[in-house]
């Protein structure tokens, strides 16, 4: 992973309204996969406007005047943030979702 993306990645784990962002979209992705409407290809475009909300406020707190969102986080490096997040959603269904969606009967 570039370490662009990487950063990126981090800055939404430890911004706390962006990771609120984040997991509001797992919890709109595991809706989708019980519903049986879920596509991993598509679950990495649920986070392109987390990933470009973030990536300007990054430029802004820590860029230059000069410095462009967009060229200090390119398409790619968002892509690339984007799809470590959609295989997280994957991890975090598995173990982290509540037990009542997987059939446990507890609420």
């Amino acid at each position: 992973m570039r370490p662009e993306a990487s950063e990126l990645i981090l800055y939404v784990d430890n911004e706390e309204w962006l990771y609120r962002r984040k997991i509001a979209i797992f919890h709109a992705l595991a809706k989708k996969k019980e519903r049986g409407i879920y596509s991993s290809l598509l679950a990495p475009k649920a986070f392109a406007a987390l990933l470009d909300t973030a990536a300007k406020q990054y430029t802004r707190e820590f860029g230059s005047i000069t410095d462009r969102w967009n060229q200090l986080f390119s398409t790619t490096h968002r892509r690339e943030a984007a799809e470590h997040f959609a295989h997280e959603f994957k991890d975090w269904y598995e173990v982290d979702y509540p037990t009542t969606r997987h059939g446990s009967g507890k609420r």
